[in-house]
């Protein structure tokens, strides 16, 4: 009986032994996860940040319109493409006629809708009705997916995608291919921009002019 009792404490022990040594490895990998490994791209969560969502799903397909135009940027990454397909193809994912809307609103305007190249008049119409936004992108919380980052000769659409320090890897077009990298510290942003759609007219919503 004795031999008993003390193989049943020996086993006992064993157990025990093994837990701690497996609960102390599962939390190295934690740790080693959050403050060694380096990481391909981060998550908002990955540094508290909220992902923030629209009101607005334009064209009801059960996701909102940031997602949406995060959704359509991505549709050709690493493939050949133009500014101008690029933000129609992100406005199009959402439920929205880029091209007949811009020309809507210059309709009053045609010399100056006819004289400008696309890329400007796509500019020209977000600064002038989506809201303006902190550039400094060191304010990472400020800096969402979906929103939009002017940059000296086009458009690029912030990503969830997130480098180490919680900076947005950005969209945007580099030698006529569209790319997801994490660049946002080397290009010169000149405006950040979030697009709100109820904000704007139905009849220029719908371009009607």
């Amino acid at each position: 009986m004795e031999e008993i009792e003390l193989l049943k404490r020996r086993l006992k022990g064993s157990v025990i032994l093994i837990f701690i040594i497996v609960f102390f490895c599962f939390l190295i990998l934690i740790i080693l996860n959050k403050f060694v490994v380096v990481k391909d791209y981060y998550k908002a969560s990955d540094f508290g940040i909220k992902t923030l969502y629209s009101k607005i799903d334009y064209n009801e397909n059960g996701i909102d319109d940031y997602s949406d135009f995060l959704l359509g940027a991505k549709k050709r990454i690493n493939k050949s493409d133009t500014y101008d397909s690029l933000l129609i193809r992100i406005f199009k994912y959402a439920g929205y006629n880029l091209e007949g809307i811009v020309k809507c609103y210059y309709s009053d305007n045609k010399q100056y809708y006819k004289g400008k190249e696309k890329i400007d008049l796509y500019k020209s119409f977000i600064n002038s009705n989506a809201t303006k936004l902190e550039n400094d992108y060191k304010r990472i919380k400020d800096f969402q997916p979906g929103d939009f980052i002017f940059l000296q000769d086009g458009i690029g659409i912030l990503s969830d995608k997130r480098n180490k320090d919680g900076l947005n890897f950005l969209i945007m077009i580099k030698d006529g291919k569209e790319i997801e990298e994490d660049v946002l510290k080397e290009v010169k942003v000149s405006g950040h921009y979030r697009f709100d759609s109820s904000l704007i007219s139905d009849e220029l919503l719908l371009d009607k002019c």
